[in-house]
């Protein structure tokens, strides 16, 4: 009754102000726009190209899947994604990655809207809890499933994620939809566009999001609610033929609730608590694009990012600056691209019971340069790209990112494509400066003796995990190949990647053992008060370090198939391993030796004029997260009943019961809830 009544409050708020104008529904899809293959894309060549003629492992989530899939967030609509690991924490937080091991904070996936970065270098963060973008105003989401290194920078070893939105001239008029269910209470948006005189158009957009916390935590209470506002605007603008404009901004204020765990006592062990984290995110970004000819082509962009977050034991201030440029042009046979770029970070970071900072790097600057030349050696037949791009950072100097790329055209429906490249993760400020307290060792299993005296053995020794500024940055050598088929009404598209990563972070042991012997001299000579006394000045370093090696191995294969105009299917199986090689006395940071596996389903059926059942289902299968395997499917039925109305039912996780995505204890203040079927209705006017 409560959902109802709040779908019922929606009814009434919008109905007074319905103008008809256009329908809802767009059912007639062809096969090209459903599998993105005739979609231009940019995030793998920094320029507009068919994603079925692109040499990477590319993959376009389109507008319409994420609308009729009934995505409720960034997170959600990128589970449709084959090969795409996407695990949830809990009701707010996530874990996600490309062909490496998802955690909290995955360091190697850059995650970009619209080209801006949100990459943060304290903690080598996407904070996606709070990555609030409507998802109505997506054109596309580009995902590259490996490196990305020559065009974006570092830390894209493993992936780069392009969230794309729509130009504003085609989101004039108003948009409104309001959510409830079990574990939203309410979810609502409100977006109005418009033209501005002949040269430009506009929107103008507010959200707001209350949810409930998960029925069901593994050592505490859930508490993992969600408070969240947050508004927007963009501009766009084309004065003529030659040159093109947008302006947009967004501002988010988000309080989350969630269950951590860290050591905040004497004890020196993880304690579990609830708290909530207030964050502020703040965007602007402008581009200028100039067709200088039919041959030639420029763009300018500039961005600023602001992200703030406050709790008890944390407080944390980030902000940077971005400016890149590009050109492109024409030459005969040859297409070139170049490009400079400059980033400026400001890292504010409260010393607290957790986390303190060794200092010095407050501000960090980031600039380089790119080149990439493609060739077309056989006329539509078989062309080289060749590239590179050369990038400073003020944690480990100059770095170098290449790549080498061949496609083959055998006919117009086929593609192969081979490439070569280097990838480089920069390290996170909290592995190069910082050092942070982990749940303490036992006496036992430090010491190289037992006393046999239980509140000596059994003594939990204060432990620090401590940044080593002289890691490295990662390499990753990645060799790839892949294979696209596409015919009148199916398309298969397969990749296969083996990568070789060298001064991968891993965690040394120092145990200090001479620090025990004093201590147990004094036990020999009876002072048991004074050598309990001493304990609590001892102390074990797990220091990082940047000598492990990851060898990763794995494939993607997809198909899709459209034997009407009312139905089409996608098929896909991932299979990934990792193989750690790691020095003595050392072990893996985050990860360790897996396989994981994904079988991959989604479906999508117009029956009749006004209605549209959507499903997809994952079956996931790895041993990288210390849980079970599961199924899941997520069902979603829309009804256009009016040309301005549809209502919408949304499922998750039907099937899958009452179960753990993500379990990586060893991961700092992470804990995780159980993740819950979940029911969702949805009405939505479009005038």
């Amino acid at each position: 009754m409560k959902i109802v009544k709040r779908l019922l409050l929606g009814t009434l708020i919008v109905s007074p102000y319905v103008i008809a104008q256009e329908p809802l529904s767009d059912l007639d899809l062809e096969l090209d726009s459903l599998m993105a293959m005739d979609v231009q894309v940019t995030s793998a060549m920094k320029r507009a190209q068919s994603a079925f003629d692109t040499a990477s492992s590319i993959y376009v989530l389109t507008k319409e899947q994420i609308i009729h899939s009934g995505a409720t967030s960034i997170p959600e609509a990128l589970k449709l994604v084959p090969g795409l690991a996407v695990r949830q924490l809990d009701n707010n937080q996530w874990a996600i990655t490309s062909r490496g091991v998802a955690s909290r904070f995955s360091a190697k996936l850059l995650v970009m809207i619209d080209g801006q970065s949100f990459y943060t270098p304290k903690f080598a963060a996407v904070y996606w809890e709070t990555l609030n973008v409507p998802l109505y105003d997506i054109e596309r989401i580009e995902v590259i499933r490996g490196q990305g290194g020559l065009l974006w920078g570092s830390n894209a070893n493993n992936g780069v994620i392009n969230i794309i939105t729509k130009n504003s001239i085609d989101t004039r008029g108003v948009y409104a939809d309001i959510s409830s269910g079990s574990l939203i209470n309410h979810d609502a948006n409100l977006r109005y566009g418009g033209d501005i005189a002949n040269k430009g158009s506009f929107r103008v957009y507010g959200h707001t999001r209350d949810g409930d916390e998960s029925d069901k935590g593994i050592s505490l209470e859930p508490a993992d609610f969600t408070e969240q506002q947050s508004a927007g605007v963009r501009f766009d603008f084309t004065p003529n033929d030659e040159w093109s404009a947008l302006i947009q901004g967004n501002i988010t204020q988000s309080t989350l609730g969630q269950n951590f765990r860290g050591v905040i006592d004497e004890t020196n062990r993880n304690m579990s608590f609830t708290d909530s984290l207030d964050r502020t995110d703040s965007r602007i970004m402008a581009r200028v694009e100039n067709r200088i000819s039919s041959q030639a082509n420029q763009m300018l962009q500039t961005s600023w990012l602001k992200q703030s977050g406050s709790q008890t034991f944390l407080q944390e201030h980030f902000e940077s600056f971005d400016i890149d440029y590009q050109m492109n042009f024409l030459y005969n046979d040859l297409k070139l691209d170049w490009g400079l770029n400059y980033r400026y970070n400001d890292i504010s970071f409260a010393q607290s019971s957790f986390v303190h900072s060794d200092g010095g790097y407050n501000t960090l600057h980031q600039y380089g340069a790119l080149v990439q030349g493609q060739y077309s050696l056989i006329a539509d037949k078989l062309d080289i790209i060749l590239g590179s791009k050369i990038e400073h950072n003020d944690l480990t100097g100059w770095e170098n990112q290449p790549l080498a790329r061949l496609v083959w055209k055998p006919q117009n429906n086929q593609v192969l494509w081979t490439s070569v490249s280097k990838s480089v993760r920069v390290p996170s400020l909290i592995e190069f400066n910082d050092n942070y307290i982990i749940d303490g060792q036992r006496v036992e299993e430090v010491s190289p003796i037992v006393t046999g005296i239980d509140a000596i053995d059994n003594y939990y020794v204060r432990t620090y995990l401590n940044g080593n500024d002289k890691v490295k940055s990662e390499e990753s050598v990645s060799y790839e190949f892949g294979y696209r088929q596409t015919q009148h009404d199916w398309a298969l598209d397969l990749s296969a990647h083996h990568t070789i990563a060298k001064n991968v972070i891993a965690i040394s042991v120092d145990n200090n053992i001479e620090q025990f012997l004093p201590i147990f001299g004094l036990l020999q000579a009876g002072q048991y008060d004074l050598a309990m006394q001493s304990l609590t000045n001892t102390s074990v370093n797990f220091d990082i370090v940047s000598n492990a090696k990851v060898t990763t191995n794995g494939g993607d294969i997809i198909l899709t198939w459209q034997p009407s105009e009312i139905f089409n299917a996608e098929l896909g199986y991932s299979y990934n391993t990792f193989d750690y090689k790691l020095a003595d006395n050392t072990f893996p940071a985050i990860g360790y030796d897996s396989t994981s596996r994904q079988l991959f389903a989604k479906s999508n059926l117009a029956l009749f004029d006004d209605h549209r059942l959507f499903a997809s289902i994952r079956v996931e299968n790895s041993n990288a997260y210390n849980v079970d395997n599961y199924t899941a499917l997520d069902l979603t039925w829309q009804w256009a009943f009016h040309q301005n109305w549809s209502v919408a039912v949304m499922g998750k996780n039907l099937f899958a019961g009452s179960h753990i995505e993500y379990n990586n204890t060893r991961e700092t203040y992470t804990l995780p809830n159980y993740i819950d079927e979940s029911v969702t209705f949805k009405l939505t006017a479009k005038f």
